[in-house]
């Protein structure tokens, strides 16, 4: 990675870390403290740069006559329910080519890191559908983000629990953050999504670290390049069809 995306990369992470700071320290001064840290995420800015990195990434494929909306102006059609607000939805001709979800964690992974993979397995699923049912135009490219705060406990060893067959080897011993990144890859290998990016931030002093460049933004970006030449989405087959 050269020097300059570099900067614009980690300059869009500490922008996250920054955002949730306000955010949480606003929450306090107004008297509204939630339990732990969802305060710090509530208001909706914490992934903004994040955004405005993905758009200046489409933007600098020299794609032309796109159209990039937002939050609720993001809203696709979908198939097990009426709809679902994309973080990021890019149009051409007024049909949507990109979809991009953003999310992000910070403490608590063992409590909530298997609801939010339930949460993006099944809004994948759910725009596939609608896409073969002709509810939403062909060849959708889907996107995920996912950004986890780098702590002793997410960077430590997670054991498997018991299970009623044979644990899937690659989880033993990853810590939450690995277990991010490999979601993220078989996301992208199965088809459910078609680019992904995997990233850990540590808040102080401030750095972040890719798990695995497979999913890192530099593989990402490429992919995104790739989905966007001239313009014009690659239309290729989805991994289920």
């Amino acid at each position: 990675m050269d020097e300059a995306t570099t900067a614009r990369v980690g300059y869009a992470l500490r922008a996250w870390v920054d955002k949730r700071r306000e955010q949480a320290a606003a929450s306090a001064f107004g008297g509204r403290a939630q339990e732990g840290r969802r305060s710090s995420v509530t208001g909706g800015l914490h992934l903004q740069a994040l955004n405005q990195l993905v758009v200046d990434e489409v933007r600098s494929t020299g794609a032309k006559a796109l159209v990039m909306l937002k939050n609720q102006a993001a809203t696709l059609p979908g198939y097990y329910r009426p709809s679902k607000a994309w973080d990021l939805v890019v149009l051409r001709e007024s049909l949507p080519i990109l979809a991009v979800e953003y999310k992000s964690m910070s403490g608590s992974e063992g409590k909530n890191l298997n609801n939010r993979s339930d949460e993006i397995f099944g809004m994948a699923e759910d725009a596939r559908q609608a896409e073969k049912e002709g509810l939403i135009a062909p060849n959708l490219r889907r996107a995920y983000i996912f950004v986890m705060a780098m702590t002793s406990e997410s960077t430590r060893p997670v054991g498997v629990p018991a299970v009623l067959g044979k644990a899937d080897p690659a989880f033993v011993g990853a810590s939450y953050l690995q277990r991010t990144a490999i979601m993220c890859k078989r996301l992208r290998e199965t088809g459910l999504f078609h680019l992904t990016w995997a990233v850990g931030v540590v808040e102080e002093p401030f750095s972040w670290h890719e798990p695995d460049p497979e999913v890192g933004w530099e593989r990402f970006a490429s992919d995104l390049r790739a989905a966007l030449p001239g313009g014009e989405p690659t239309l290729s087959p989805d991994l289920f069809d």
